[in-house]
């Protein structure tokens, strides 16, 4: 059972219910649709007496009726689980007695509140993506302008100077993993090259170039132990990215990290911070075996300020 808690939504299923259910909606599904996406994709667990079932069933009742748009078929598929006991009885074991009170009590509210009066149908806002203006290739110059601790700091010497940058990698993050291809956002990953100057140079310098990391560290040491039971009430999709991070936190090994993900939506705006200079389809059939694009491989740059890891990094070159 991936629950961390008894109300209706702290269960992962449930919440990843609930948070489909929404997606679809602000990709400009119809409730209609939304449910025979979900009915699809969750069919493993529909109509076979799995136990997650009534977990589905709660969950879209009480998401399409906190939108106001609860049918009628859903509803009468979620009262015919609490007609039969609801999930109580995974709930109902030795020492748990405390869990099974509360979660008597969750049903019993959630059944009283999906026959009541549902509110009006809100407005679901329409969601907002971003799609990569570049291609895997492009070469782009950037200049660094975004962080005052440079303009006034140890790296003020780099303020308003140029990098070269590689775009190696564009990844697509779906709105809703239930129509991948219908809307999604963009991010892009990017090397950087061994160079920096005042002003945007000619394309062909790069012919003579080298990549260089973006990040270059020695993490912390592993702490003697961590005590997993402190994550026992969150859950497993963030607990999976918590380990994760603690891994690439904690380390014995030195960590080099020969790419980074660049977000150019929030500050890039003004002419000449970010600008195309030329194509490489080289890059389009294999990127070189230098970059390490695993997620896990790039994660200290995803936390830093872009501009500041590039002044560091920059810094020999300058």
């Amino acid at each position: 059972m991936g629950a961390w808690g008894t109300a209706i939504f702290s269960d992962d299923l449930a919440e990843d219910v609930r948070s489909e259910y929404t997606a679809l909606l602000s990709i400009g599904k119809s409730n209609e649709e939304a449910e025979h996406l979900l009915f699809s994709y969750y069919s493993e667990i529909l109509n076979k007496g799995d136990e997650d079932e009534p977990t589905f069933w709660f969950a879209l009742a009480l998401s399409e009726w906190n939108k106001g748009r609860l049918s009628e078929s859903v509803k009468t598929k979620a009262l015919e689980f609490l007609d039969k006991g609801g999930d109580l009885e995974r709930w109902n074991t030795p020492g748990n007695e405390k869990n099974y009170k509360e979660r008597l009590q969750v049903i019993q509210d959630f059944q009283k509140t999906i026959v009541s009066k549902q509110p009006a149908e809100k407005i679901i806002k329409k969601m907002t993506v971003h799609h990569c203006p570049w291609r895997v290739g492009d070469l782009l110059s950037y200049r660094i302008v975004t962080n005052k601790d440079i303009e006034n700091g140890s790296f003020s010497n780099m303020w308003r100077k140029y990098a070269l940058l590689r775009v190696i990698q564009i990844d697509k993050h779906p709105v809703s993993k239930l129509a991948p291809t219908e809307m999604y956002d963009e991010t892009m990953l990017v090397g950087l090259y061994g160079w920096t100057g005042d002003t945007i140079p000619e394309p062909s310098i790069v012919e003579n170039l080298e990549y260089i990391p973006i990040e270059d560290y020695m993490p912390l040491p592993p702490p003697g132990t961590i005590d997993l039971s402190l994550l026992e009430n969150v859950s497993e999709e963030s607990k999976e990215k918590i380990l994760t991070a603690l891994k690439n936190v904690f380390s014995t090994e030195r960590r080099v990290e020969t790419c980074a993900q660049l977000d150019w939506i929030p500050y890039k705006e003004r002419i000449g911070d970010l600008t195309f200079l030329a194509h490489d389809s080289t890059y389009e059939e294999s990127v070189p075996e230098y970059f390490k694009t695993n997620i896990c491989e790039y994660t200290m740059t995803s936390f830093l300020s872009f501009d500041y890891t590039l002044a560091k990094r920059l810094q020999p070159y300058s």
